[in-house]
């Protein structure tokens, strides 16, 4: 009875969004389909819900080769399965570590320990194999954009006066306020889900999805922030286009996709320290106040038609607007 109502528990806890009746609804529910449950079946769910996974889970070998063993206690007359195998999970058993049966085809099964099995392979999903790349590659990836902003920058300080290298304030718009804010914010989520609640984390890789609506609450904030920093960059970009020539805007993307991975990975790491979250409200702060002191236009030239930011000479026709 013990281990019902601890599955009962988790189960709730994953609840997706919705209203407190149907939440409510779903968890008597649950109540009273765990009470006709048999021990093995009781043991299979908790698995499931405690390793995000169980039988007939389908997986694909990313590590060189795996090597499969007939039992769990004996390690001869072994097998393999190669990289990019698909393979299956057959069958569970808890000894003194974990075993997993699992199947590429019926000639080719065997038992595999959890640990040495997960390390080798990432379940059968694109959005899951995104994340693991992603995850392995992570220093890469972002030491790499970080680098180009700092390119981007130092092309800017020193002087290309004939590509007259954007400045942050030269171009009216609140997206890329807005995506370093949402990067930021993105950043320090992520980061208390990891710290508090991995458990969420793990669910979504091994079950994702890009449907926010279906998830628990903290998961499809997350999902809903990736959405829009993906909307926001693109918008980002639609107005770079609009507004600079080919240089300088590839100049100011550069800055920017330098400035969002470092101020993600600074928020991120100091949120692990409950020192981001102040990090971030002082982060926001500054750029709303950036953007309002000197970077919005509040005018437009009677003569030219385009934001300025003053009265006073227009800096792109030079007429004069009082």
């Amino acid at each position: 009875m013990n281990k019902l109502i601890y599955i009962l528990l988790l189960v709730t806890a994953v609840l997706p969004i919705g209203g407190a009746e149907s939440g409510a609804v779903e968890a008597d529910a649950s109540s009273d389909s765990l009470l006709l449950l048999t021990p093995q079946q009781a043991d299979s769910l908790e698995f499931r819900l405690l390793h995000h996974y169980t039988n007939n889970y389908n997986f694909v070998v990313k590590a060189d080769s795996l090597v499969l063993v007939p039992r769990e206690d004996e390690l001869t007359d072994t097998s393999r399965v190669r990289k990019d195998d698909r393979i299956a999970v057959a069958d569970i058993r808890e000894l003194d570590t974990i075993w997993i049966k699992v199947a590429r085809d019926q000639f080719t099964m065997g038992w595999i320990t959890e640990d040495e099995l997960l390390k080798g392979v990432v379940p059968d999903d694109p959005i899951s194999q995104v994340i693991d790349t992603l995850t392995v590659s992570r220093s890469i990836w972002m030491s790499i954009l970080i680098v180009l902003g700092v390119i981007g920058f130092f092309l800017k300080r020193r002087g290309l006066h004939k590509l007259q290298i954007f400045r942050y304030d030269e171009m009216d718009s609140f997206y890329p306020t807005l995506l370093l804010i949402l990067v930021a914010s993105l950043a320090c989520l992520y980061s208390s889900i990891q710290k508090f609640t991995p458990e969420f984390w793990q669910e979504y890789y091994f079950h994702p999805t890009l449907n926010p609506l279906i998830l628990p609450v903290v998961m499809a904030v997350l999902v809903t922030l990736m959405w829009t920093v993906i909307i926001v960059f693109i918008a980002m970009l639609v107005d770079v286009y609009h507004h600079l020539d080919f240089f300088r805007g590839l100049m100011y993307v550069l800055e920017m996709m330098g400035v969002s991975m470092l101020s993600y990975l600074v928020i991120s790491w100091t949120t692990t320290f409950y020192v981001g979250y102040v990090l971030l409200a002082i982060y926001i702060i500054v750029l709303l106040w950036i953007y309002y002191k000197y970077i919005r236009c509040r005018y437009i030239c009677g003569n030219c038609g385009r934001s300025i930011r003053q009265k006073g000479t227009c800096p792109h026709c030079g007429k004069i607007n009082s």
